[in-house]
């Protein structure tokens, strides 16, 4: 005995708007945030105790300014280039050339996986 499916009205028609929505499906939005360019140790607390430079940079230890101690932290210590908003720190990747925005003011434009707070990078400049 062959099985059959039996496709009634309603299941077709389901299938058909399943298929559709994926055919008509809309790009995820472009989100524009404004924000500075750290590194993740600051960013995420781990040699710095107010997730900004100005504790590293009293003391000297990884630079004189921001940009210095973002590059500092990145180079020899392993961390990433992470733009950090208010509170929020997001994760970066894309094709932008990061090393130019260390520690600075920028306007970054992308589409953001919020699972993993990583902001796909499409276009990035200095805020002024």
């Amino acid at each position: 005995m062959k099985n059959k499916m039996n496709f009634t009205s309603p299941s077709l028609s389901l299938l058909i708007l399943l298929f559709a929505s994926y055919a008509f499906a809309k790009d995820p939005p472009v989100i524009t945030l404004q924000g500075e360019i750290v590194d993740s140790q600051c960013a995420y607390n781990v040699h710095s105790l107010d997730h900004t430079h100005s504790s590293m940079v009293k003391k000297g230890v990884y630079g004189k300014d921001a940009t210095t101690c973002t590059l500092h932290c990145v180079r020899e210590m392993g961390g990433n280039f992470v733009l950090v908003v208010k509170e929020d720190v997001y994760r970066l990747d894309g094709a932008v050339q990061l090393e130019q925005f260390a520690g600075k003011k920028v306007k970054v434009s992308g589409v953001l996986d919020p699972k993993t707070q990583t902001l796909h990078v499409q276009k990035m400049e200095a805020d002024r």
